[in-house]
This record gives C-alpha cells, structure tokens and sequence, in this order.
C-alpha cells in the first residue's frame, strides 16, 4: 500500500476513533442529564402532592428524604395519608406505590388502563439502590412487564418529628420520550461523524500528496540515478522541515556520489595510463631481447636490462603509493604518536634527498624556540621527502631548495619547503593535490629523471592530515614553490632552544659534500 494511502488511513482512523469516543461521552453525559431531569422532575411533583395533602394540617406525619434513615414501623394514619399521596401521583405517564422499609409492597401501583403500566421491583434491588452515598434521590432504570424500559425513583418518607424513615415512595415514569431524543442524538452525531470523516478524506489526501510530492521526486530521481544518471537533482520544497532538509541531504549525497563516481573513473582511467607506459616499455625490451636484437653485445643487453629494472622500480613504486594510498582511505594506516625533534627530521630529509639531487642547492634551518612535533616520524619524513622530490624535479641546476620549521601559534609548528624553480601555473594550483594530477604531463621533468605518477602530494596531503596537520601550497610562475605544513606541537617536549638560528647549507652540486 503506498504510504499516502497509510498516512490517511492512520489519520482517519485517529480521527474516527477521537469522534467516536467525543459522540460516546456526549450520549452519555446527555442520558444522565436527562435522567437527572427526569428524576427532579418527579421529585417536584410529589413535593406538589405532599403540599396538597397536608395543606391545612399543621401536623405533618411525614416528609420527603433523599438519605435512607434507621427504620420505624408506621402508624395506622401514615398508610393512609401515603395511599392517597400514591393515588395522586398516579397518571398516564407515571405510577407510584407505597413500599416498607425493608422493600415490600404495602400500596401496590395502579392498575387502571389510563395509568402507567405498574412495575414491580425485588426488595433486594430497592435495598441496594437505597445504600448509594451521593447526594442525588435513588433511582433505578428497569424494564416493565411489556418490555418498556421505565425510571424508578425512591424517595424514603420520613417521619417529621423523630428524623425515623416510616416507608418508601416508588414513583416510576416511561424513558421513550428520553430514548427517543437519545435515538435521534445518536443519529445525527452518526451523521456529523460521517460528515466530517468525509470531508476530512476530501482534505488529507490532496494534503498528504503535496506534503509527499518531494518523496515521490526523490524516489523517481533515485531510480534514474540507480540507471546511470548522477547529474540528476530534486527540486527541494521552499519550507525548510524534515522533508525539507532530507531533499537537501539527497542532493548532497547525490553530488558525492557523483563526485566519488567521476574520481573513480579518472583513477581507473589513470592508473591504466599510468601502467601502460612502463608496461610498453618491458614489452618492448623483451621482446628487443627475445628476437635477439643485441646481437650477442653484453652493453645493448645490460641497457635494455637497466632500462627494464627502472621501469620494474616504477611499478613498484606506484603499486607502494597506491597501496598508502588505500590504506589511508579505509582508515587502516597505523600512526604512531612520538615526539619529532624539527632539526632531526629535516637533517634526515635533506640527507634523504642528496641521491634526488642533480646540482641543486638543499638547505635547512630551525627557528629559535621550536617546539617539537607530535606524530609519525616516518610518515612526516615521506611526507616532506615528496615535497622536496618534487621540488627537486621543477628546480634547475642552479636552483636552491630550502626547508624551515619555526614555531606558529595555535600548538602548532610550521613547516616549509621553498625552492626556485619554474612554478606552477594558477589554473593548476586548485589541483596540485589531487591524484594523478600534473600540469603539464607531457613536459620531460628537465629530462634527467623519469616522470612520477601524480600520486606523491596526494600522499603528502593525506598523511599530513592524517595526523591532524595542515597543508597549503603557494607559487608563482617563474619564481618559485612554496609548501607549508602546519603539524601539532609537542605539549611537554619541546626542542632545545638555539642561541640562534641553525642552518644547514648543502650544496648538492658537489658530490659528497656534507652539512657545514
């Protein structure tokens, strides 16, 4: 069933069930009302008879009592004086009689045929209605020898001077006018019910339909996302509530599915350009080997061999980076929490990067007062050995690349590489990061060095981040590249504070020279 049709019926069946339960309590309060009408009613009237009984008679023998009081046997003259009171109460539409204290009859009921059909109740149900507390005439609702239901009121008659309870007067009148009105309230709150079941069908449905009109959308464009098409969105409801912010939420997620989707076909698409390069070229050594294009020449085949080994280290090192790369995605990569002297770290980096090195001049240097860092001491150092590999590979001969840490604020140490190389251009930098991303793919990298994968910054940015650091990239064309790293600082250890600033100048141009 589709869930507007729930919705509706779940509101009509709340709806039904709250105005049936208001017509219940509206019958019932309207019966006991009418009945207690009916009751005083009928109590007013033998006031009237008793009044016109004793008119002239200063010595009442009895009165009219709601409470049942301790019984006393009556006199001769009470019988008498409660038989005409009975015979004056006698009418076509109600009947009395006279009963003891102990419910048996003394005066029965009328019998003519222009009276009320007489009713006889059991002394036991006159006893029990006699013992009620409240402040109301006892009364019984009974059904009469022909079936009619009729109001039966007992009203104690007390004797007036010694508070004793002499007898019982049992008036009863019919309950048709009462069932009659009762009959046609029910009908008509039947019909209001009815009546506002099925306007409010007529109102919730088109209600629910436009308050569902976004699920229904979300729905249809779910089902033609699942067939392919990402670029599909919802028109979100101008109301901002829980429909309201699920169509944003839907949109949102829709957007980074399709993001995800598109990265995942680039990286497919890459990592297969990326393997048919190195791949091509075993192929083609191998099969210069196995056709035998050497021509026995032991230097041709250890060139090709070379060529080949590098071309091995290759793969190797994209599958390594690719491998970290997964690892770091699915959460898996183990980080250690240790203190990094900043000097140790970029003396091991620089150290690193002399084999990376065709002339350049590295240099490091530490501010005064640098804290120590707080993370992984291997995966900072691949971090930074990306960075300055990468700096290396854009820096003529000639050029300089530096690397600094000094203290920021925030906890934190800031970390830079700065070099002088040829740049990168500013529609690039929004990319630098992203995997597999180069600026200009089809430049030789100065010529001296074989291309990388596109792989290392997005390494550098994940475990940079990984560790709760910061990464950002500035550049000019022509000038150079700078990468700064804001990495946690250490809260007890700190680096031991320097005189003044050490710095670290190695000039790379010269194999085998070392730090001064």
């Amino acid at each position: 069933m589709p869930i507007r049709w729930r919705l509706v019926l779940v509101s009509l069946g709340l709806l039904t069930l709250l105005l049936g339960s208001l017509g219940v309590i509206i019958s019932l309060i309207a019966e006991q009302d009418l009945l207690s009408n009916q009751v005083d009613v009928l109590c007013n009237e033998a006031q009237v008879a008793i009044k016109g009984i004793m008119k002239g008679n200063q010595d009442h023998p009895f009165r009219l009592s709601y409470t049942f009081l301790p019984p006393e046997k009556p006199s001769t003259d009470f019988l008498y004086t409660a038989s005409t009171l009975a015979f004056r109460l006698v009418s076509p539409s109600t009947n009395a009689a006279i009963l003891a204290t102990d419910g048996s009859v003394l005066v029965p009921g009328s019998s003519s045929p222009f009276a009320l059909q007489p009713i006889d109740v059991p002394p036991a149900q006159v006893q029990q209605a006699l013992q009620r507390d409240d402040q109301r005439p006892p009364y019984l609702v009974l059904k009469g020898a022909n079936g009619q239901p009729q109001l039966v009121v007992f009203l104690p008659l007390v004797d007036t001077f010694r508070d004793h309870t002499l007898g019982i007067l049992q008036i009863s009148t019919s309950t048709t006018p009462i069932d009659d009105f009762l009959t046609t309230l029910h009908l008509t709150l039947f019909m209001g019910v009815v009546v506002l079941l099925g306007l409010a069908t007529a109102l919730i449905y088109p209600l629910v339909s436009v308050a569902l009109h976004p699920l229904v959308e979300i729905e249809r464009t779910s089902q033609r996302i699942a067939q392919g098409e990402l670029s599909m969105r919802i028109e979100p409801p101008p109301t901002d509530d829980e429909i309201g912010r699920l169509a944003h939420s839907f949109n949102r997620m829709v957007a980074r599915l399709e993001e995800a989707f598109q990265r995942q076909k680039r990286f497919v698409s890459d990592v297969s350009h990326e393997l048919r390069t190195p791949l091509t070229a075993l192929s083609g050594s191998l099969e210069m080997l196995l056709l035998g294009a050497d021509r026995g020449d032991l230097e041709a085949a250890r060139r090709l061999a070379r060529g080949m080994y590098t071309e091995v280290q290759r793969l190797q090192r994209m599958v390594e980076d690719l491998l970290v790369l997964t690892r770091l995605d699915a959460g898996r990569l183990e980080m250690r929490r240790e203190l990094i002297r900043a000097d140790d770290i970029l003396a091991t980096v620089c150290e690193q990067a002399e084999h990376l090195a065709h002339g350049q001049t590295l240099r490091w240097s530490v501010a005064p007062g640098t804290p120590a860092l707080l993370g992984d001491k291997d995966r900072l150092r691949q971090a930074l050995l990306n960075i300055v590999d990468n700096a290396l590979k854009y820096t003529p001969a000639e050029g300089t690349v530096e690397l600094q840490a000094s203290p920021a604020s925030g906890g934190l140490v800031m970390l830079s590489v700065r070099d002088t190389g040829e740049g990168i251009p500013p529609e690039a930098l929004p990319h630098v990061f992203e995997r597999f991303f180069r600026a200009d793919p089809a430049r030789s990298r100065l010529g001296r060095r074989p291309g990388g994968s596109g792989l290392g910054l997005a390494i550098t940015r994940e475990l940079v981040e990984a560790q709760g650091g910061k990464i950002r990239l500035d550049s000019r064309l022509g000038e150079g590249t700078t990468v700064t790293i804001l990495f946690p600082a250490a809260v007890d250890g700190r680096a031991a504070a320097r005189g003044e600033e050490t710095v670290r100048n190695r000039s790379l141009s010269q194999p085998g020279s070392r730090p001064s």
